[in-house]
């Protein structure tokens, strides 16, 4: 029952239409800055994984006075690597791709990293150089794994993790075995520039 000189208080329909429509405008103009937000976010911590797996690769090689190797693959559904040990007999390489990693005899694998290409982000060396590497265990140094054919020594080892040429770091192995990160040209991260 209405009272006179009472008024209603309540929303109109059109009033809910509003709020709805700026509520819906409001996403839509900030939704892909939070998903650009989630994928650099994404890329810095899948790099600052890779470095801390560097870092540790490098300890491993002294502590357990062994080369320990690191490979890296990648498939349409994913990239990974693994970080192994192995001795001088030993009959190959270990394949982040296959489950186990580590099948050959001679081999022990250390960890294996699989980053899934729903994230986006890719974990690769640059494409000039092998698929592997490995830290020496006296000082540590960038070590090239031996093979069938000839080819120049490694003086670094430079892998790229990132979304696009705009999310994306470049992590470099130095010869010393020293991990240094940079944002390649045309990339928007937050690191300094590659020379």
């Amino acid at each position: 029952m209405n009272v006179p000189g009472h008024r209603s208080r309540g929303f109109t329909l059109i009033e809910l239409m509003v709020v709805v429509g700026l509520v819906v405008l409001l996403i839509s103009l900030v939704g892909p800055s939070v998903r650009r937000m989630i994928d650099v976010q994404r890329v810095n911590s899948t790099n600052a994984q890779l470095v801390t797996d560097l870092q540790f690769a490098r300890a491993e090689a002294a502590a357990r006075n062994a080369n320990v190797r690191l490979t890296f693959r990648s498939d349409a559904t994913r990239s990974c690597y693994t970080l192994y040990t192995y001795t001088s007999n030993a009959a190959g390489r270990c394949d982040c791709l296959a489950s186990p990693a580590c099948t050959a005899a001679g081999s022990v694998e250390i960890r294996t990293v699989t980053i899934p290409r729903d994230t986006r982000v890719a974990v690769l060396p640059d494409s000039t150089l092998p698929i592997e590497f490995a830290f020496e265990p006296i000082t540590g140094a960038l070590y090239k794994i031996p093979t069938d054919y000839s080819s120049p020594p490694l003086r670094q080892y430079v892998i790229n993790t990132g979304i696009d040429t705009e999310r994306m770091l470049r992590t470099t192995v130095g010869l010393a075995g020293r991990v240094t990160v940079c944002a390649p040209a045309g990339s928007k991260m937050s690191a300094a520039p590659c020379p």
